[in-house]
């Protein structure tokens, strides 16, 4: 067990740094730096190339790759992802409070999505190609299927036109505490947890139909085992495994942004903040929200694969 959890532990570091250097691969083939989004041609045609390569060797436009990667990777160990090219403000401080608001927004979605997926799952299963199976089966596909920026339009044209219930874009500032900001975003939550519910119910129920039809679910209702305890002692554990790393990868999307409904309702998260930082080209910021989304989806993956090794012995081997 122990070598089993270390094995992993070492893989999701590795993983990492192999993401940090690719991370920063990418970024360096992007077109154009931030001198060249900041300043209009006009202005880079009046600048004398000495000042130019002047204001290029002030923000550190002009190493060489192989050392700003070193300096990269030794700022991303000590949490310091260097300073933005124009301001010169810290990039782990621009993206800490949308980091906290997705973070906010996940957990609000996942703490009722997981709970009424794996009621809907479990029932479906149990119910098997019958009516409600059918049903919960219909409704997980539609709610899957339709693209979350109809769904933000229904609500919003539902709660906010025709029932003005809730606003239709966000009205708390980025800041503001995390109860406010969730009392301001009850439309995003919904979107966001209408897909997941559809998702997760989904991948729920297919892991329970194979557990309730396994021969050791066969053998305990033989021997007179109660059948609530047959379902929800025995046969959900089994049936949860093979989603736990759906699960966690999922959770992991939800905390590294969601664009769309964020640019829809002017969530201030990740998603808003990456398109702000790829529009103005700010290289350290962009990199900042990859390795914090790297660090999030390596995490609940590791987390989950722990979670598979104390429900399945079988892996540890």
């Amino acid at each position: 067990m122990i070598v089993a959890v270390a094995r992993r532990i070492a893989l999701s570091l590795l993983t990492l740094v192999l993401l940090a250097i690719f991370v920063f691969v990418a970024t360096e083939i992007m077109p154009g730096d931030a001198l060249d989004v900041t300043l209009s041609a006009d202005e880079l045609a009046m600048i004398p190339p000495e000042r130019l390569a002047q204001m290029k060797r002030e923000l550190g436009l002009d190493r060489p790759a192989a050392e700003r990667l070193v300096a990269f990777l030794a700022g991303t160990v000590q949490l310091d992802f260097g300073l933005t090219i124009i301001s010169r403000t810290p990039a782990a401080d621009i993206i800490a409070y949308p980091l906290r608001n997705s973070v906010l927004l996940a957990g609000a979605v996942l703490a009722a999505a997981i709970p009424l997926a794996l009621a809907l799952g479990v029932a479906a299963a149990y119910r098997y190609r019958r009516a409600l199976d059918n049903a919960v089966s219909a409704g997980a596909i539609i709610g899957y299927s339709v693209p979350e920026f109809v769904i933000a339009t229904v609500l919003v044209i539902l709660f906010a036109v025709l029932w003005p219930l809730f606003p239709a874009t966000i009205t708390a500032a980025t800041r503001d505490p995390a109860h406010v900001l969730l009392a301001a975003a009850p439309l995003p939550v919904a979107t966001v947890l209408i897909g997941s519910i559809a998702y997760l119910a989904r991948i729920l129920r297919v892991g329970m139909i194979e557990a309730l039809a396994s021969d050791f679910v066969e053998r305990l209702r033989l021997t007179g085992v109660p059948e609530w305890r047959v379902l929800l002692l025995h046969a959900l554990p089994a049936g949860v495994i093979p989603s736990l790393t759906a699960m966690a990868l999922y959770a992991a999307s939800l905390v590294s942004g969601i664009v769309v409904v964020e640019l829809v309702f002017a969530y201030p998260g990740l998603g808003q903040e990456l398109v702000r930082a790829v529009t103005r080209r700010e290289v350290h910021v962009i990199q900042a929200i990859a390795l914090s989304s790297a660090v999030v989806v390596v995490g609940l993956n590791l987390v989950a694969d722990l979670a598979i090794l104390l429900l399945d012995p079988r892996t540890r081997r």
